[in-house]
């Protein structure tokens, strides 16, 4: 059920400040219709003169949420240890992050702006993670995570990272230029050398602001604070699951799936995939949970 409202008053220099509240815009809406009136909603307030527009929508649909105007959410929650009902406000500023941040990601990157294995193992476990609260996110990149977990924070909402070490990045790409011509492969190596030093400055930062001792290349780990892979989740999975791959392979030949990093695949080879999943990935679907409170 939705309500809205709107008022206003009319100050002295006779212009009305309109104030309008909605409760859950997105309801019976189709995507395309939620989007344009999520759209319509924003513009409403941009071009209002003078800010004398003021737009309020509690949601649970991520249409109505502008990843840029992140500093206008505000998160609402039961407070706990209180003799009285009381609600917390939480909200992220754009100081907030870049104090998070300071020194280790730029902050014009602040200021501008795996999922199928995690949820099939979890599934093969009997773990619904959507029921207690939990959702994987992929953000795309180490400054991402940072930046994504500095903002979750700064909201009051706990967050898990998972990360790649990229130890074998640098030879990987090494080898798929190895038929060019003596001069090519020697300007592609050297950018591939610069790629593999920012990689290695990037996850001792990452784990600098986690919490942990700084590495330039982690091993395999899981804490109750992050799990990374040394390499990639699939080196990993090729060592640790082999039936994961042939799993993989035999769902790409039968065309129930596709080739490349694929969440539906992943999900359906991680659900379907013979033995059991290594130690790792139970450790991180167990330290998740602890963080959300539900073990």
């Amino acid at each position: 059920m939705g309500a809205s409202s709107a008022g206003g008053r009319r100050p002295a220099d006779g212009m009305r400040t309109l104030c309008l509240a909605i409760e859950e815009p997105e309801l019976f809406q189709h995507p395309p219709q939620a989007r344009t009136f999520a759209k319509v909603l924003r513009e409403l307030v941009a071009a209002s003169p003078q800010g004398r527009t003021q737009v309020m929508y509690a949601t649970h649909n991520p249409v109505f949420i502008d990843p840029k105007g992140y500093h206008q959410i505000r998160r609402l929650c039961r407070a706990g240890g209180v003799e009285h009902p009381a609600t917390e406000v939480w909200q992220a500023t754009e100081e907030d992050l870049c104090r998070a941040l300071d020194g280790l990601v730029d902050k014009k990157s602040i200021r501008s702006r795996t999922e199928g294995v995690i949820n099939g193992c979890a599934e093969r476990s009997g773990i619904n993670l959507g029921a207690e609260g939990i959702s994987v996110i992929e953000v795309n990149g180490k400054d991402n995570i940072m930046i994504s977990d500095a903002l979750f924070s700064a909201l009051g909402v706990p967050c898990y990272v998972v990360f790649d070490g990229d130890s074998g990045m640098e030879e990987r790409k090494r080898e798929s230029v190895s038929h060019l011509v003596p001069h090519q492969r020697q300007e592609k190596e050297a950018k591939f050398e610069q790629q593999a030093r920012a990689n290695r400055a990037k996850n001792a930062n990452l784990l600098q602001y986690l919490g942990a001792t700084p590495a330039s290349q982690p091993t395999d780990d899981s804490t109750g604070r992050y799990t990374v892979f040394e390499d990639t989740l699939e080196t990993y999975l090729d060592q640790h699951w082999p039936t994961w791959e042939e799993r993989r392979q035999e769902l790409i030949r039968v065309g129930e799936g596709i080739d490349g990093k694929n969440a539906a695949t992943y999900l359906e080879t991680t659900r379907t995939a013979g033995a059991e999943p290594p130690f790792l990935l139970h450790a991180l679907l167990e330290n998740v949970r602890v963080l959300a409170g539900r073990r």
